[in-house]
């Protein structure tokens, strides 16, 4: 019986002195958390839609996989893809754009959307397809797909 009340007690106080760490991923089904991603692509979406790369700066992510339909691909710093896509968004002069299927109920947020642009007078769309990553608790571009 002496033993059981001293497990007992020993099971309550190691509840209290060391609790399990709290990890923001078991928030990602919450809704506070899918309101951040669903700003965080909000503003995304207008940056790119007023070709505005200030907007979408301060989401890309350390290093960047950028695809764009003018042959540009590969792994990019933050500082080189704020740049790349500056370039891109100002050669292919946006008409139009929106994300129609996002997805934030993931560990891996996606947006999927159409870029209707303009590129020396001739007037055409692509598929733009962008990821998210939790890193340093922020929401971070890992992934931006223009083809």
């Amino acid at each position: 019986m002496k033993k059981i009340i001293i497990l007992i007690v020993f099971l309550f106080f190691g509840q209290l002195y060391f609790p399990q760490e709290y990890s923001i991923k078991k928030d990602l089904k919450s809704n506070s958390q899918n309101s951040v991603v669903y700003n965080v692509l909000n503003d995304i979406e207008k940056g790119i839609l007023r070709a505005n790369i200030s907007d979408i700066s301060p989401y890309l992510a350390s290093h960047v996989y950028l695809s764009f339909l003018n042959g540009i691909s590969g792994y990019y710093s933050s500082n080189q893809a704020y740049y790349t896509l500056d370039k891109f968004l100002k050669e292919y002069k946006v008409i139009s754009f929106s994300f129609s299927k996002i997805k934030i109920t993931t560990s891996n947020p996606f947006a999927i959307g159409t870029y209707y642009y303009e590129y020396k007078g001739n007037r055409s769309e692509a598929r733009v397809y962008l990821t998210l990553k939790l890193t340093s608790k922020s929401w971070q571009i890992t992934q931006i797909s223009i083809n």
